[in-house]
């Protein structure tokens, strides 16, 4: 069998093509009318609701369920049932007031109060393990620590403390040496 060479037209028996616009005729969409949409219209609940209501009683407004009572109400109390006629003021079962405890210890008894809380310690130990404090935590933390410094100074007790913290922390006693006037004297020595 030999070997026949594929064309892109179908030969005389194929099928006909059709002309471009024939064409495009067939790919337009065909006009749709408007859907009807499931249900009823807008509106048609509360109507077939007063209609069928209509038809049961002789008049439609005594049965309707949107329509409330009618019987008004009086919007002040009256004096003829058994009662004053003003209203008594609900007085408050608990008054709110600012704590003032610092205005009612001493100075020496807010120092003490400060170096027991337990919560400032366990900050403390969090700081010096070099955890970053946040939030309340840091609030409360500064705002103690602030105290604490206020308190000593008041107290006189800042000199003592910071001549203890100095003592123990080499790494401040480093800072502090003049390396400059040690080297300067020495020369001086030498020459």
């Amino acid at each position: 069998m030999t070997r026949r060479k594929k064309t892109r037209n179908s030969g005389e028996n194929g099928p006909r093509f059709l002309p471009a616009a024939e064409v495009r005729k067939l790919r337009e969409r065909k006009e749709e009318g408007k859907k009807s949409g499931a249900g009823g219209k807008a509106g048609q609940r509360n109507s077939q609701l007063l209609r069928k209501q209509a038809e049961n009683s002789g008049s439609p407004r005594d049965k309707d369920p949107r329509v409330g009572s009618k019987k008004p109400i009086p919007l002040l109390p009256e004096s003829g049932q058994g009662g004053d006629s003003t209203l008594k003021p609900v007085q408050p079962k608990a008054t709110l007031t600012k704590a003032v405890a610092s205005a009612l210890l001493t100075p020496e008894q807010e120092l003490a109060q400060l170096e027991q809380d337990s919560r400032l310690q366990q900050l403390l130990e969090r700081v010096e393990k070099d955890e970053v404090l946040t939030g309340k935590d840091a609030k409360y933390f500064n705002r103690m620590t602030e105290r604490y410094e206020q308190l000593l100074q008041q107290l006189g007790l800042a000199d003592e403390a910071e001549a203890e913290a100095q003592e123990s922390d080499p790494l401040a006693e480093f800072e502090r040496t003049d390396w400059r006037a040690q080297l300067l004297q020495e020369d001086e020595d030498k020459g």
